[in-house]
């Protein structure tokens, strides 16, 4: 996805591709794209993902280090006990798996 390039043109309706000035070309691209060096193509800025990822890093550690001191002690002991964390955690995975995507296109869309 960090590779992909598009023409311009596919991007912005062709008019009002037209009437832009260069300096005024990256403005008018959809957030997440920046023109490319040869000013015909567009290609995806990866920074966009840097820019909102320690955000979603910082909160997952976070809430998970909280939740895991609050409910330490409900937790079983020994080979129980382990087995109920990673279960958690395989959990916390899959719907990471699934909410971390939405939130992406979500962030590249605005």
């Amino acid at each position: 996805m960090a590779n992909e390039r598009v023409r311009i043109d596919e991007l912005i309706a062709p008019e009002k591709l037209r009437e832009l000035r260069p300096s005024e070309l990256r403005a008018a691209l959809p957030p997440g794209w920046v023109p490319d060096d040869d000013g015909v193509h567009a290609r995806r800025d990866s920074r966009v993902f840097f820019r909102h990822s320690w955000v979603l890093l910082l909160g997952l550690v976070a809430f998970g280090s909280a939740g895991l001191f609050l409910f330490w002690s409900t937790f079983p002991h020994g080979w129980r006990g382990l087995t109920r964390v990673a279960i958690l955690i395989a959990i916390v995975l899959l719907i990471g798996g699934l909410v971390g995507p939405l939130i992406t296109r979500a962030l590249n869309r605005r």
